[in-house]
């Protein structure tokens, strides 16, 4: 056997154009052909053969119109998550170094979470940046805990979110374990003395909660399951950060994270109480793709992460 003999699999990937990675992936995501030629810098009569050479490749149109509009074809729907998944990789092959230096790194990174894992594990960690990491850029955006795999489609580097609804085949590292806990004013007129409310007084309280956000706890039965859907929400916040102020100085109690009400309470005149149910510790978890599985930035703002989850954890 000839030692030049070439595989059928280097054969095969010979004869595809890996630049036509670029254009399909436009094709499959950009709403026409005219939109996703200006994504990826090629003219029209560029982009037709292109569209070309991959409905040749492939066998199947890949998109149709009908009326004006543009559809993909079942197999393009099937693609787009794919295509977008293999470019990720290419970039982060690309991207690849083996060297991080955070002083001078000029990196931007950014991260998809809710508001809370935001106050609690972000606001710290980004504080200590001017000092350790001076010239990278943070950006943060809100996490759809309902499809958090959207984030990384719109460009997020790093999700961070409860275990329970962490997105599969992705990297992942736990942060932080996290409970429920009850958030009132260190005043408050009937728990003033108490470290402690009873399942009687929880069900009789007035609560405020914050607007559109679920929890990122379960209770572990059903009695906690009622308490929680029983409550009488008084009030509605507009967010996490208003939430302290708006308890300060009233009998509202709030439920939520124990960690971040903690930290609430160590800065304004707040206690924090255990719920009167059964509470399951939640894992807060960090996810990244896998193309950037040794990508020495995102490693070390891991890290930091990590660090600041074994403070609160008393570790």
């Amino acid at each position: 056997m000839s030692s030049n003999r070439v595989s059928t699999d280097d054969a095969f990937v010979r004869r595809l154009n890996l630049n036509l990675l670029y254009p399909l992936d436009a094709i499959l995501h950009a709403p026409t052909l005219t939109e996703a030629g200006r994504r990826v810098h090629l003219s029209q009569s560029a982009m037709s053969h292109a569209l070309k050479k991959l409905r040749d490749h492939f066998g199947d149109d890949l998109v149709t119109h009908a009326g004006g509009d543009q559809f993909l074809t079942p197999l393009g729907m099937a693609l787009r998550g794919e295509v977008r998944r293999v470019m990720r990789e290419v970039e982060g092959t690309f991207n690849y170094a083996l060297d991080f230096d955070p002083l001078t790194s000029q990196d931007s990174i950014t991260i998809a979470t809710s508001e809370g894992v935001e106050q609690m594990l972000l606001g710290p960690v980004l504080r200590h940046l001017s000092r350790d990491a001076p010239n990278m850029c943070i950006n943060l955006m809100p996490l759809d805990m309902a499809m958090p795999q959207q984030a990384l489609e719109h460009g997020a580097d790093l999700l961070l979110l409860p275990a329970s609804t962490a997105v599969d085949r992705l990297e992942t590292r736990p942060i932080l374990s996290d409970h429920a806990s009850c958030m009132v004013w260190s005043e408050h007129p009937d728990l003033l003395d108490q470290f402690e409310i009873s399942e009687a007084h929880y069900r009789a309280a007035r609560h405020i909660a914050v607007q559109g956000e679920a929890p990122p706890f379960q209770p572990l039965d059903a009695k906690g399951a009622d308490l929680l859907k029983s409550r009488r929400i008084c009030v509605r916040a507009s967010s996490q950060a208003t939430l302290p102020m708006l308890v300060v100085g009233s009998n509202l109690v709030a439920t939520g994270s124990s960690w971040l009400f903690q930290s609430y309470a160590s800065m304004m005149p707040l206690k924090v109480i255990p719920v009167p149910f059964a509470s399951q510790w939640t894992s807060i978890v960090a996810q990244w793709g896998s193309h950037r599985r040794r990508d020495p930035m995102l490693a070390w703002f891991i890290k930091c992460l990590e660090e600041r989850g074994r403070q609160l954890m008393g570790r």
